[in-house]
């Protein structure tokens, strides 16, 4: 019978060989486990388990709550979340996954949190749910214990190799530098305007995300060009960013919404991803609307569909 108990140091090898087995499209190197995983500021020493039977790991679970505030947002004292979950393929069915879930679920009760979502956890996510086809077993499971599907995000791809500035785009670009609309990479200068813009206009988790990259920048880690903005005269209206053939986020103010600035702005950054030698760009958040209209007109394929789903305690 498995034992459930917390990750040790020791295990590190081993649990990423647990890892890539339990999750075969969801693998992460030993870089990716320490930075998102281990030195993560909200990760407490519980929580990170696994399953042990016989002195082999069978099944992993990182369950965590907001200790430290996300911008724009707070603690959400309410809610907790599951962002990684599994059992290796040759010991399931047999009880681990409950186990893992029970233990977990018991884990929130203990530290008051109303809500348990799967799996957007903004500071640190791998995938904003659970793959509704590569682990509809893990669904199923899920669904047992009351979880339901709340919302669904879809993941694209696009080869880039041979992407190209169409003349559609270039009008319309015209036509916005006409009316004092500027597409541009970020500058330098930008820093506190773009801040006031993330903070202000874009979602929370957002802001963070900015302010992570322009701190790289300043140690060399990120490129200035990597942000393509529209800017009326001098004000940030929009933004469109990549890291490395990670395509977006992307937002325009909704004052400027229908001006065509969200397509020159992606067509922009695609075309600099291309030129910076990347052959493919990939999104793995995005909704039905997006993902057939201005995501599908570049050239961008579903890949992935994950169920967002949640359990009220």
């Amino acid at each position: 019978m498995a034992t459930i108990r917390s990750f040790d140091g020791r295990d590190t090898e081993e649990f990423l060989t647990l890892w890539a087995a339990a999750l075969p499209l969801d693998a992460v190197t030993l870089n990716i486990f320490e930075r998102k995983v281990l030195l993560d500021v909200n990760r407490e020493p519980d929580s990170l388990v696994v399953a042990e039977e016989d002195g082999r790991l069978t099944g992993l679970a990182l369950r965590l709550v907001l200790k430290k505030p996300i911008e724009n947002v707070g603690l959400r004292p309410d809610d907790g979340f599951i962002t990684v979950f599994g059992v290796h393929p040759d010991f399931r069915r047999r009880g681990i996954g409950s186990a893992l879930l029970e233990n977990s679920i018991q884990w929130f009760k203990d530290r008051g949190r109303k809500n348990i979502l799967i799996a957007p956890y903004t500071p640190n996510y791998f995938v904003p749910g659970i793959d509704k086809e590569a682990y509809a077993d893990g669904v199923r499971l899920f669904q047992k214990f009351g979880f339901v599907e709340y919302t669904e995000a879809i993941a694209m791809d696009a080869p880039i190799s041979r992407f190209c500035l169409t003349e559609e785009v270039l009008q319309k670009e015209k036509k916005l530098l006409e009316e004092g609309i500027e597409v541009r990479p970020y500058r330098r200068g930008d820093l506190c305007a773009y801040l006031e813009f993330q903070g202000s206009i874009m979602p929370g988790p957002w802001l963070e995300d900015a302010r992570r990259n322009l701190i790289d920048l300043t140690r060399g880690m990120f490129q200035e060009d990597s942000i393509i903005l529209a800017v009326d005269k001098g004000k940030i209206v929009g933004f469109c960013q990549y890291e490395g053939d990670h395509f977006g986020p992307f937002g325009v103010s909704d004052d400027y919404q229908g001006k065509g600035i969200g397509s020159v702005l992606l067509a922009k950054t695609l075309y600099q991803m291309r030129i910076k030698g990347h052959h493919c760009a990939w999104v793995l958040w995005t909704g039905e609307r997006a993902a057939k209209g201005v995501y599908g007109r570049l050239g961008f394929t579903i890949t992935r569909r994950f169920a967002i789903m949640k359990k009220t305690l």
